[in-house]
């Protein structure tokens, strides 16, 4: 992860008017459902303000996602890394998912999505979407990897949930150059690829680091 300029605007906080980090501490003070996940990563943290080595804390991230998934229920997991030009992935090759997304905002020109091929991939079920976990917005692809099976309330900004987790998004598509991750979470016994949680990570401007857990239901 980088140290980042400031961003040029806050048109993607307008739900509120306010910084993304009061957006997100506002829904964390009022919103039961959700979670901060940053005491994870105080120390890391720590010394990344010290010492500004970027490369440093993303490893140690990686480490913490990898340790804790293995924890979960994983311990046989197969854990390899790749990029897909969008964004960076960890990946289980044993059952064939994405535990970890991360990479550095950046511009999307207006109407580049391949809508044509995100209607042709295979349908989530039942109240899930075909969610991006690092949207095109802000620099993502389409298809593969970065699919996941989303609830519907969560990637729709018609919740409370989907509404922050829009408005993260939104400040990421809008601010160049800013670092971020999703973790998916799987609980222990859960074989599949529909994530019980999702983490969204970020380092705004401020270097204020902040982190949400979100229901995936």
């Amino acid at each position: 992860m980088t140290r980042n300029a400031m961003p040029r605007g806050t048109k993607g906080d307008a739900w509120s008017g306010a910084s993304i980090e009061q957006i997100i501490d506002r829904e964390l003070g009022r919103n039961a459902e959700l979670r901060s996940g940053a005491s994870a990563y105080a120390s890391m943290l720590d010394h990344f303000r010290r010492t500004g080595n970027g490369l440093r804390f993303l490893r140690s991230i990686l480490n913490l996602a990898s340790r804790e998934y293995r924890e979960s229920g994983a311990r046989d997991a197969e854990l390899l890394t790749f990029g897909d030009g969008g964004a960076e992935f960890l990946y289980d090759l044993t059952r064939t998912r994405v535990v970890m997304v991360w990479g550095v905002s950046r511009s999307v020109a207006p109407n580049t999505r391949d809508d044509a091929y995100h209607a042709g991939y295979p349908t989530a079920g039942a109240n899930l979407d075909k969610g991006h976990a690092w949207s095109h917005a802000q620099g993502g692809r389409e298809g593969g990897p970065n699919y996941f099976r989303q609830a519907r309330r969560l990637n729709q900004a018609r919740s409370a949930n989907g509404k922050l987790w829009r408005a993260i998004e939104r400040h990421l598509a809008t601010n160049s150059g800013l670092s971020a991750f999703i973790r998916l979470r799987y609980d222990a016994g859960n074989s599949g690829d529909k994530p019980d949680q999702v983490e969204y990570g970020i380092l705004p401007a401020s270097g204020l680091f902040r982190t949400v857990i979100f229901p995936n239901t």
